[in-house]
């Protein structure tokens, strides 16, 4: 009855703050993002060795919900989007994404399992809520700052635990977890300091980009380097700026001698290990072979959502095969580069120093580095993926503006065009 009352009060707090400064629900959903815990759980440490800890199997609870905190506070935001009134708007997603969700529905219809339900409801408040969410609630770019700066805290406290423990076993959550998390934090912070206007600001988030790359290092989430790798590449490729590349890469090779020469021996094998003798390479393996035989199961439809909570599912293009089928494949990443079109098309029509550039550039740098990452790891996680597809948001609401400017600027000119023909007849 106290965790009821609590949670009623937590609500109504939630929308008075958010009815006058709508950044703080942005800020609260995406910063609070790398706790994956269910709420009520955070105390709870999670097993080192259970594969699906960092959210993939769902937890426990008992009669808790099973959302963590921040998918709590998107479901508060949603309400609280409704509340205000606030137009909703769409971009090109939502064509592919009804595409996704049609046939993910009709897979499970024929195949439907006991984690069915929530695997699909998860689906929505990632893909559906946070990406409308994140483009429609906030006035303007500048409701998406404090949420930037506030995943880069938490990314710092995070990984100042991982630095000082030496493990990314902390807070009770899963070390791919927190790497996944710290390689998003990476990517946001990477951007801001290219953003930064005064050598000052730069200087500032050069020292905090070390912590988090140090603390990204000591997770020993490959999964994660790899995808801050590709994030900040995009980056990179959108600014064009290959010849900073090169003197930061430089920069960064002494932090990471250093990190590598305090790892243990034991993590340096773990680290260097890609053979299928060891362990943690063969589950995945075995990941990739319990999904090929749900795909040879049912080819076209696969055999319904809800099979990644059954299983170690590591491999995101095995996996997707396996719940929806060849057709779903092609439907969910055919949303993927739907996605990272859009993106390349709207950075190309914004100057680099414009304010509305890094949550465009962000949240195509998010998604398609937790794409990446989910070949290799858990993608359907909490944590990262909530954070991607609250940057898809950013970034449709980047596109819809660039959209705006073309549509006036047309119509100036036509109205323009209209005036001078009888002057020049």
């Amino acid at each position: 009855m106290i965790l009821y009352a609590a949670g009623l009060i937590y609500a109504l707090v939630f929308w008075m703050v958010g009815w006058k400064r709508p950044a703080i629900p942005l800020m609260l959903i995406f910063a609070l993002a790398p706790f994956q815990n269910d709420i009520g759980q955070f105390t709870t440490p999670q097993n080192p060795d259970d594969p699906l800890a960092a959210g993939g199997g769902g937890g426990g609870g008992g009669n808790l919900p099973h959302f963590s905190i921040a998918e709590i506070n998107l479901m508060l935001t949603a309400v609280l989007f409704f509340m205000r009134k606030r137009p909703l708007l769409f971009g090109p997603l939502l064509i592919p994404t009804l595409l996704y969700f049609g046939v993910c529905t009709a897979s499970s219809l024929l195949s439907w399992r006991a984690t069915t339900m929530m695997s699909m409801i998860q689906m929505v408040l990632y893909l559906i809520v946070a990406v409308a969410v994140f483009t429609s609630f906030g006035r303007d770019e500048r409701d998406y700052q404090l949420a930037f700066y506030g995943l880069i805290f938490v990314g710092v406290v995070l990984a100042v635990a991982v630095l000082i423990t030496r493990s990314g076993y902390v807070m009770g959550l899963h070390k791919n977890g927190v790497g996944s998390s710290l390689s998003c934090a990476v990517i946001v912070c990477t951007e801001l300091w290219f953003a930064a206007a005064t050598r000052r600001r730069r200087r500032v988030l050069s020292w905090v980009l070390a912590i988090l790359v140090a603390g990204l290092f000591f997770t020993l989430s490959r999964g994660g380097w790899v995808s801050a790798a590709l994030g900040i590449a995009l980056i990179l490729a959108m600014r064009r700026q290959f010849q900073l590349l090169v003197k930061v890469a430089f920069a960064f090779v002494p932090l990471i001698a250093v990190c590598w020469y305090l790892l243990p021996q034991q993590s340096r094998d773990y680290t260097t290990g890609l053979s299928s003798d060891n362990w943690n390479i063969r589950m995945r393996y075995n990941s990739i072979e319990i999904a090929k035989e749900n795909f040879e199961a049912s080819p076209y439809l696969g055999v319904g959502v809800g099979l990644r909570k059954e299983y170690d599912a590591t491999n995101l293009f095995w996996l997707t095969l396996a719940e929806t089928g060849v057709l779903g494949m092609l439907a969910f990443f055919g949303l993927q580069a739907a996605f990272l079109r859009m993106v390349w098309k709207t950075q190309e029509r914004l100057s680099r120093v414009e304010p509305l550039f890094s949550p465009v550039a962000i949240g195509g740098a998010l998604v398609l580095g937790g794409l990446v990452h989910g070949m290799v790891d858990h993608y359907w996680s909490r944590g990262a993926i909530s954070i991607a597809w609250a940057g898809a948001g950013m970034s449709t609401y980047g596109y819809l503006v660039v959209r705006h400017r073309a549509a006036l600027a047309r119509a100036a000119l036509a109205e323009q065009t209209f005036v001078e023909r009888p002057e020049t007849a």
